[in-house]
């Protein structure tokens, strides 16, 4: 890639292009940086606004949510599209300003989860009614969570790694169906918990993945601190993570996407020295 990028790093793919984004950069200049690969070829869209946003698509257009506006250092509530060349924004903004959260986009909603306000880790999940444009408050996470990243199986969204209000790494894997938690926040009725837990990734800092039917567990970092190369399949028989392959490179807190090709892409993310970022990509396949 052009830049290193690690930590909250999100990527993206609209069609055969690949954005990469929202992350943390060695250089403050680059930490409010959109990374395209097109055609094997990176280049750099135009800086945006904010830094440390969550990235997801909608219409085949790139949406950013949230981040920090370098010039108060203040967490924003705005989103963004990229759109013409330019950054624009169509959608309103959300009721909560944060930065290092989770954003999927499903059917015509957009829902955002965790991250961090001002001063503290944050539970809260959004969710925006793109026909109506309208934000409605969803039920919460079990527990604030930021630096978290999220994939997609049919209804069923999977929240994977972070770290939780103590700044302690996050191992448990959040799941919940999104027909259920949307069609509860539009009519604002009380309901029991409706996020489920799966058994904890061997793995702390591990990126979520999802092939098929399938769910991985894409690197990590052991509980010596040193990054892993590791891939891990959820068993949904057995309940259990089961290694099934290595990536060519170890590194935690890494993003990873599947191109329309089958193939895996995963970039970004870092060693086990906190702060040294990863600039390297690692394409592959993976059997469903």
């Amino acid at each position: 890639m052009p830049i290193k990028m690690g930590i909250s790093v999100q990527s993206v793919v609209i069609g055969d292009t690949v954005y990469v984004g929202g992350g943390f950069a060695d250089n403050n200049r680059d930490r409010c940086t959109v990374m395209k690969l097109e055609q094997d070829q990176w280049t750099k869209l135009p800086k945006y606004t904010a830094r440390w946003f969550a990235m997801t698509s909608l219409a085949n257009r790139l949406v950013l949510v949230g981040g920090i506006d370098p010039s108060n250092n203040k967490p924003t509530n705005q989103l963004a599209v990229f759109e013409s060349g330019e950054w624009t924004h169509p959608y309103p903004p959300m009721n909560i300003a944060r930065h290092s959260s989770t954003a999927v986009s499903f059917n015509n909603y957009i829902i955002v989860a965790g991250g961090r306000d001002d001063k503290v880790r944050i539970s809260s999940v959004e969710v925006l009614d793109v026909a109506s444009r309208r934000w409605y408050i969803a039920q919460s996470l079990p527990n604030p969570q930021s630096e978290l990243k999220s994939t997609l199986i049919g209804n069923t969204l999977y929240l994977m790694g972070g770290w939780d209000h103590t700044r302690g790494a996050i191992k448990t894997v959040h799941h919940v169906d999104l027909n259920e938690l949307i069609a509860k926040a539009l009519s604002n009725l009380d309901t029991p918990t409706l996020w489920q837990i799966l058994q904890e990734v061997p793995l702390k800092f591990s990126a979520p993945l999802s092939i098929g039917r399938s769910l991985l567990a894409v690197g990590g970092r052991d509980d010596r601190d040193n990054s892993s190369s590791s891939i891990h399949l959820y068993q949904p028989d057995t309940r259990r993570w089961v290694k099934v392959g290595d990536l060519p490179t170890a590194r935690d807190c890494c993003t990873c996407s599947v191109l329309p090709s089958g193939e895996v892409i995963v970039a970004g993310g870092q060693t086990k020295l906190f702060g040294n970022y990863l600039q390297t990509v690692d394409i592959f396949c993976i059997s469903d």
